[in-house]
């Protein structure tokens, strides 16, 4: 298997091919850019991208320094789950889940007859969003295996964030 080597703390070896081209996600709050990079997986129960941040973001329960990080979408049964990770580059292409950040449930939306509302699109086929919704808040929705899922996050403001 030939592999892809992607940019700085991008996920590598084993994750994705050359088979697949590389997909950005990206989102601007307050002038700070959020960037996931990722590639179809070639796992039914886990993918993989990498994350890059300006700036501080929570997750409900988990906090994320801004920097580089590889995001894994546990998708083993009914609820999936996002998990931030510190490891980067070659050393992501194996998940070690003593380098967790933090796991957070993601919401499930149901199947979907396709990927993205394409029903034309293979149901194992893996995308990734980011959508701003609100000023200082974005969600991640990934519809991957015919199913969709979304976890919010914002801009991390410390002791003054109220907007859980």
């Amino acid at each position: 298997m030939r592999v892809r080597h992607l940019s700085a703390a991008i996920v590598v070896s084993g994750l994705f091919t050359a088979a697949f081209a590389q997909q950005e996600a990206s989102v601007t709050l307050e002038a700070k850019k959020i960037v996931l990079t990722y590639a179809a997986p070639n796992s039914k129960t886990r993918a993989a991208a990498s994350l890059h941040s300006d700036a501080d973001l929570a997750f409900k329960g988990v906090a994320v320094p801004k920097g580089d990080y590889t995001i894994y979408i546990l998708a083993d049964g009914a609820q999936w789950q996002l998990t931030v990770n510190k490891a980067t580059g070659a050393k992501a292409a194996t998940y070690d889940p003593k380098l967790d950040l933090g796991k957070v449930a993601m919401t499930m939306g149901g199947t979907m007859g396709g990927t993205m509302g394409n029903p034309a699109a293979a149901a194992d086929a893996c995308k990734i969003a980011l959508t701003k919704t609100a000023t200082l808040a974005a969600k991640i929705e990934v519809t991957w295996n015919g199913a969709l899922a979304a976890v919010p996050f914002h801009l991390d403001r410390g002791a003054s964030d109220s907007e859980w």
